[in-house]
């Protein structure tokens, strides 16, 4: 099995990028920085409020994981009305694993909260 990639930034800090350029020269990294938001109107009342125990719970989720959040949602809404079986939930547990929501995903998620510093703007980066 290949090692997991490493991300671009902590290529350039390493001095990775300089020893093998071509390596990381088509490499682009999704930035969204956007917040969750609301549910998606499609949802069912159950299950917005899942959405909204997840996007609480985990605050590392931006606008680019609305897809799987909402899927995350609908299951998480199922187990609570009693009617997702098993094939369901082990679905929830992929789910929520790709998410960062399980003990051991949990530990692989790299994010700090975002804190505006107003010298942001004196550096270049």
């Amino acid at each position: 099995m290949a090692p997991p990639r490493k991300p671009l930034a902590l290529a350039h800090l390493s001095g990775a990028v300089a020893k093998n350029p071509q390596r990381y020269r088509n490499r682009t990294e999704v930035r969204v920085g956007e917040p969750l938001g609301p549910p998606p109107a499609w949802l069912k009342p159950e299950a917005k409020e899942a959405w909204r125990e997840l996007d609480e719970l985990l605050p590392w989720l931006d606008r680019s994981h609305r897809c799987i959040v909402g899927l995350a949602s609908y299951l998480q809404a199922k187990v609570r009305d009693g009617t997702l079986g098993v094939p369901g939930m082990q679905l929830l547990r992929q789910v929520l694993g790709s998410l960062g929501a399980t003990p051991v995903s949990a530990s692989k998620i790299n994010w700090t909260p975002q804190i505006d510093d107003p010298d942001d703007d004196l550096f270049e980066r």
